[in-house]
């Protein structure tokens, strides 16, 4: 699976969860703000004419604590989002061990440095093209790497993860504003209103 398969997994894995979290924090932001109006018109029904001053600055005070709260919850429901869609990403990633897998390989061991690697993680699945790899080094067998390597120094000093995990944690950033854009472009295609 190539990166584009790979972004279009994440994609679909997430879209239908990212439309009902944006629609359940636009929701409730609407609720918020409703809330808001109903208590300007209380307190404007209360204080009649005679307070107009008091009543403009008190729907100020409550309008910007409703745009907080409503700013709150919206980013809330993008960190829920995020949190969400890098854990799909983070299972996607078995999807990477294809046919291609070998050369993957190969190549991710390629990029370390030149050095005397003694110890070498890998998942289970890579512990005889590691021992091909790094001939004379400890093999560890690491069911929390899907796919590539961390090595190391006996000592643990000097070392390199070189895995699948590390690399999409280090691309997160890049990944996740690429897929909000494409999410908001199609959340709001779909008609819910864009956030603010």
């Amino acid at each position: 699976m190539g990166n584009g398969e790979f972004l279009e997994a994440l994609r679909k894995e997430g879209e239908e969860k990212i439309r009902t979290i944006c629609q359940e924090a636009e929701a409730e932001a609407e609720r918020i703000r409703g809330d808001a109006a109903a208590r300007i018109k209380r307190i404007g029904e209360n204080l009649g004419r005679t307070h107009f001053i008091a009543l403009t600055e008190k729907a100020g005070a409550i309008v910007s604590e409703a745009d907080r709260e409503a700013r709150m919850v919206l980013l809330s429901a993008e960190k829920e989002l995020a949190d969400r869609l890098y854990e799909v990403a983070v299972n996607t990633l078995a999807c990477l061990r294809d046919n291609r897998y070998p050369e993957v390989f190969e190549a991710l061991a390629h990029e370390l440095p030149l050095y005397n690697w003694q110890v070498v993680r890998v998942n289970p699945q890579d512990e005889e093209r590691a021992r091909e790899c790094f001939p004379g080094s400890e093999i560890v067998s690491d069911e929390g790497i899907t796919g590539g390597l961390d090595v190391m120094d006996m000592e643990g000093k000097v070392r390199v993860v070189n895995t699948f995990e590390k690399r999409l944690e280090n691309a997160w950033t890049d990944i996740l504003t690429e897929l909000k854009k494409d999410v908001y472009g199609k959340i709001l295609e779909c008609g819910v209103p864009e956030k603010n």
